[in-house]
């Protein structure tokens, strides 16, 4: 393949950060909100910058619901003297980070596979419009998937070593990630899974945990006993709480952005005998009987926004939801199909909903946090390291390069 030689894969690597380089030139702003979310944080990055501990004290009370973490660096260093577009053009770096971090986790987990076709395929994320514009202008989002990279990574070397070492590292990075975005937080369930099963409750397992809960009292105390619980705010009012918290909207929403970010990896790339192995009859019946359940509580609305691709393209089209339920039920389908029926899995899945308490579901929380996800810790019924390759390499880029030519495309609808 043309890209796979050394030299080309990095020329592919510097005119894809150059690309980004221009985007931040004109002021990018592909997935539609950052530039607004960014404009709203600086009144609070001034408020930051004048009266530190009050609006840390009161940070509930501004319309910002992340963690004010990266608002606080942000503040530190205009203080410093650094201009905010400095700040900016620091921040875009986070992106070949990720980058970087991404790489490293692969070719832990795909030791065999060419480090070539690796490295581009992680080059792809920098055509990705969540990431652009996210990198372009700051959100904690970015920060806090860099840091929950790196968790993973530790928790690949643990599971390759064994050294008690990297679950330390694990840990630090995993509660770190949840500093900067508390969505992260959840996942602790899906490593301490691994670690009881290692450990059971030996001294290292209760180590795991004192270091777990020490670092997280801090947290704690800001949300709860300072009673600053940012998490509350919400970005659409006059909603009850059980529309809110209502678990059948994330779980269509997130089936339908699964199925999504599963294109690039499963176009082209499965044969149809396997479909047709791993398929069942009774596929169908849990299927339907699953999305039937979700259907009749689903209760989302286009004015919430948000919903993920599927959702408002089908209320584009058609005024109404239908193609994002058929996708949705599609996703059921799928995921029954080239899904193993394990443990991990469905612990997994559990975390993604778990993730997303609040009303308002992003495709920034999953991109390319599923793709990530599917390649370094879903189990599927057939070899992943036989989609390692340069069919792949097509689709990501493909995949992305459209839904980035989409993004723009929609500003003009």
């Amino acid at each position: 393949m043309y890209l796979s030689s050394n030299s080309n894969k990095i020329k592919v690597f510097l005119i894809l950060y150059f690309s980004l380089i221009v985007g931040f030139y004109f002021g990018e702003n592909s997935s539609g909100g950052a530039y607004p979310d960014f404009i709203m944080r600086k009144s609070v990055i001034e408020s930051f910058n004048n009266e530190f501990l009050m609006t840390f004290l009161n940070y509930d009370n501004t319309p910002d619901r992340h963690s004010p973490i990266l608002l606080i660096i942000i503040s530190f260093l205009n203080q410093l003297g650094i201009k905010l577009d400095i700040i900016r053009f620091i921040h875009l770096n986070l992106l070949p980070l990720l980058i970087f971090i991404s790489y490293k986790c692969l070719i832990i987990r795909y030791s065999n596979i060419d480090k070539k076709i690796i490295f581009l395929i992680c080059c792809a994320f920098f055509l990705s419009p969540i990431l652009r514009s996210i990198a372009i202008w700051p959100d904690s989002r970015l920060l806090g998937l860099v840091l929950f990279l790196f968790s993973i990574y530790f928790f690949l070397r643990y599971k390759k070593n064994l050294k008690f070492k990297d679950c330390i590292l694990n840990n630090f990075f995993l509660i770190s990630s949840a500093y900067i975005s508390p969505n992260f937080s959840i996942f602790f369930l899906y490593f301490y899974y691994y670690y009881i099963q290692n450990f059971k409750f030996s001294k290292k397992m209760v180590l795991l945990i004192f270091l777990n809960l020490t670092m997280s009292l801090p947290m704690f105390y800001y949300l709860f006993i300072l009673d600053v619980n940012f998490l509350k705010t919400t970005a659409i009012d006059d909603i009850n709480t059980l529309t809110r918290i209502n678990p059948f909207n994330k779980i269509l929403i997130i089936f339908s952005l699964i199925f999504f970010y599963l294109i690039p990896l499963i176009f082209r790339q499965l044969k149809l005998d396997i479909l047709v192995k791993n398929f069942k009859i009774s596929h169908f019946f849990y299927s339907s009987i699953f999305f039937l359940c979700c259907f009749y509580f689903f209760d989302y609305s286009i004015d919430y926004t948000g919903g993920g691709i599927f959702y408002k393209t089908s209320h584009i089209l058609f005024d109404n939801a239908s193609l994002f339920f058929i996708v949705s039920y599609l996703s059921i389908l799928l995921i029954l199909n080239i899904f193993k029926f394990n443990l991990n899995n469905f612990l997994l899945l559990i975390i993604l909903i778990l993730s997303n308490p609040q009303l308002t579901i992003y495709h920034k929380y999953f991109d390319p946090l599923l793709i990530l996800l599917f390649l370094l810790c879903f189990e599927f019924k057939f070899s992943k390291e036989e989609m390692i390759n340069k069919i792949l390499v097509f689709n990501i880029y493909s995949f992305y390069f459209i839904f980035l030519i989409l993004n723009f495309f929609r500003f003009l609808i």
